[in-house]
Order: structure tokens, then C-alpha cells, then sequence
């Protein structure tokens, strides 16, 4: 499959993955700043962790002249209800877990990249209705480039999502001092006033473990998750088999360019809040919080995440992530965000045309009466 610019090639089993690992290793090393969701090491773990996923995965590389690998999309192939239809999906997410990874490759790569995977789709690749392109940076751009594109080609598309993410740059601050300060009076203030209090009851001291982590070290936020209102709702890590798995597996990681880091406070030596972050030689990017929730007068999760962005100055790092979508707490922190977004593209077939017309042209209408936008949810479920 070649054209004047690229040659794909697609990877359909863990075998074949597993033996593109140095190409893909040396793509990482090439980019700066590289995403954990970018890294081969996640990518193993979560599918080892989703077995059941493995014969769906589509993954393109991408190969220019000198048949150097210069990017990868990820993508899953899924089946879906709609009506009384099937339809075919090409999605860069395996599952409702799975951190959306989006695309693989040099920023300078980007456009490119993203024309050839569309121009792919709608010449060379027949079995789809619906492609799902997923967390697309308004940062670098590139939900104008693809929109260019499909406007351009008169493609049917919609975006389904819009998130913000908040981040800090640990490079753009003078030094964690001078961050701190920069922090809103109120904010220190409280912060301040919650600490000493804290103190008042015991001892407060942080531990810092990175992987592998021992199994007690790993049960102990498991446990601590799951005391709250995570547990209580069954939305804990050890409610999931899948994710649990998938953590198990991080645990384990010993890489140069990825691993897992347990954050811990203690009060008194008992856990009161705990956090499983992923670490790469530039960054950290928290994954999963967890507090003991008899202490929230105290802010116990604030507290740690403070601690965290000092670690972030002590090690040089260039960015410390939030991973998520914005909720109020984070602006203390920070003002920064990045806009992400959910391109749904369509193939011009019946099924997948009446989907589009039913997202894009009837929900707004609809989007009043709770049944109906329910049921429209509903047609494609992730």
C-alpha cells in the first residue's frame, strides 16, 4: 500500500507488535516530550491486560522513503448496534479504559499523517462505516488540519467531545518557590492553615516509590481507592478486572522511558492519600488518586498533588500533567489547558449517513427531551 509520500503497513496481532518494538522504541526517542500513552510499554500492558481486544487492533505505520518508521495511529476495529444494522468502527480507543492515545509521531509529521490515514480509509480500506479518531490537540493544531481536510473532500464528520485538560510547565517557572508564590493568597493561605492542623494530629511525611512496586506497596492504594466513594460505586480499580490487570502490569515496568510512580502521605504512618502517576524521562501525568475520605477537612489529595509538582521542580522535569478533564480544584494550580477533541468521520454508506443525520441534525433539536438524547446515546455504545 504505497503512495508518492508514505507506504502503510497494518499490524493485526500482539506477535506482530511485539517484533516492531525497537522501530517502535526509536520512534519514541526521537520526539520530544513523548506522551506515557505514546509508549510501546503501555500499549503492551493494557492489551495484555484486554486479551479479549487483541483480534481487534489495526494498528498503521507509517514508513517514509528510507522506510523509517515515522508514526503509528493505533487503532481498534469494533462492531456496533445501530437500528437493526451492524456497523463497522475504526476507533483509536480499545475500550471505555483505555487512555485515548491519539497519534504517534514528530509534531512536524502531524498533517501528513492524518491526510494519508483519511485518503486510507476511503480508498484502500473498505470494511468501515464510522472512524473515530480520538483526542485531537486544538494545541498543535491539529482539529484544524483534519477539519481542513474534510471540508475540503466533503467528508461527513462530527466532533463529539470537547475537553479541557489542565497541565503546568515545570520549564516556564523560575523555581518551586517562586511557583508557590505566583498561587493565589486564599489558596496558600488555606493550604497553610490545613497543614498545620494536619500536624496537629501527627506527623505528616510523603514517600516516593516507582516501579516495579511491591505487591503490598500496590495493595495499599488499591485498598485506600476502594475505602471511598470509588469503592461504594464500584468505579474503584479493584471493581475492574480489566483495569486492575492493566495496573498490575505497570506495576511491574522497568523502562528507561516509562514507569509507574506511587505517591504516599502519611499521617502518623497512616495512608491518607496516595496516587499512581506515569513518569517519562520529561514528564509526569497523574493517573489515579486516592484519599482516606475521614480526612477531607484536610485536603489530603490537594496536598499530595502540591507535593507532587515539587517533585516535578527537584527532577528537572518539563511538565506535570493532570491526565483528565478540568474540574475546579485544578485552577489553584494552574490556568493552562489543553483542548482535546472527538473527531466521528463517516463513510458514505446508509447506516453510517442516518447515524451522522441523527448526531448532528436531530439532536440539537432533541436534546430537551431526556429520553430521546438518551436513546440516541445509546445507538453506538463505546
Amino acid at each position: 500500500m504505497k503512495n508518492d509520500i508514505l507506504t502503510i503497513e497494518v499490524v493485526s496481532s500482539l506477535s506482530a507488535l511485539k517484533s516492531k518494538k525497537n522501530e517502535w522504541t526509536a520512534l519514541i526517542d526521537s520526539i520530544p516530550h513523548f506522551l506515557p500513552t505514546m509508549t510501546f510499554e503501555w500499549h503492551y500492558a493494557w492489551l495484555e491486560a484486554n486479551q479479549n481486544l487483541i483480534r481487534d487492533l489495526s494498528f498503521l505505520f507509517f514508513y517514509d522513503y528510507s522506510n523509517t518508521l515515522i508514526g503509528i495511529f493505533p487503532f481498534f476495529k469494533k462492531r456496533a448496534k445501530f437500528l437493526f444494522a451492524n456497523l463497522n468502527i475504526f476507533s483509536f480507543s480499545g475500550g471505555r479504559d483505555h487512555v485515548k492515545t491519539g497519534i504517534i509521531c514528530k509534531l512536524e509529521h502531524r498533517p501528513i499523517l492524518i491526510k494519508r490515514t483519511i485518503e486510507y480509509f476511503y480508498t484502500e480500506q473498505k470494511n468501515w462505516d464510522i472512524l473515530a479518531i480520538q483526542r485531537l490537540s486544538a494545541r498543535k493544531g491539529d482539529d484544524v488540519c483534519l477539519e481542513r481536510i474534510l471540508t475540503k473532500k466533503k467528508f461527513p464528520y462530527s466532533i463529539e467531545s470537547i475537553l479541557s485538560i489542565p497541565f503546568i510547565i515545570i520549564k516556564d517557572e523560575k523555581d518551586w518557590e517562586s511557583y508557590w508564590k505566583a498561587r493565589k493568597k486564599h489558596f496558600r493561605h488555606e493550604i497553610k492553615r490545613k497543614t498545620k492542623k494536619l500536624s496537629e494530629i501527627g506527623n505528616i511525611h510523603y514517600e516516593i516509590r516507582e516501579s516495579p512496586l511491591g505487591k503490598q506497596e500496590f495493595n495499599d492504594f488499591l485498598q485506600l481507592e476502594n475505602s471511598g466513594w470509588k469503592g461504594k460505586n464500584k468505579s474503584s480499580i479493584l471493581h475492574r478486572s480489566h483495569l486492575l490487570r492493566m495496573y498490575e502490569q505497570l506495576s511491574h515496568l522497568e523502562s528507561k522511558r516509562l514507569w509507574l510512580v506511587n505517591f504516599k502521605m502519611y499521617v502518623n504512618n497512616r495512608l491518607i492519600s496516595s496516587s499512581l502517576s506515569m513518569r517519562t524521562p520529561h514528564g509526569l501525568y497523574v493517573f489515579k488518586i486516592a484519599y482516606d475520605e475521614s480526612f477531607n477537612k484536610y485536603s489530603p489529595g490537594i496536598l499530595l498533588r502540591l507535593f507532587e509538582v515539587k517533585y516535578c521542580f527537584e527532577n528537572g522535569l518539563y511538565i506535570y500533567d493532570f491526565s483528565g478533564k478540568e474540574q475546579k480544584w485544578m485552577r489553584a494550580f494552574t490556568h493552562r489547558k489543553n483542548y482535546v477533541m472527538d473527531f466521528i468521520i463517516y463513510r458514505k454508506t446508509f447506516v453510517s449517513l442516518i447515524r451522522y443525520l441523527g448526531f448532528t441534525k436531530f439532536k440539537p433539536f432533541l436534546k430537551h427531551f431526556r429520553l430521546t438524547e438518551s436513546f440516541l446515546k445509546k445507538l453506538i455504545e463505546e
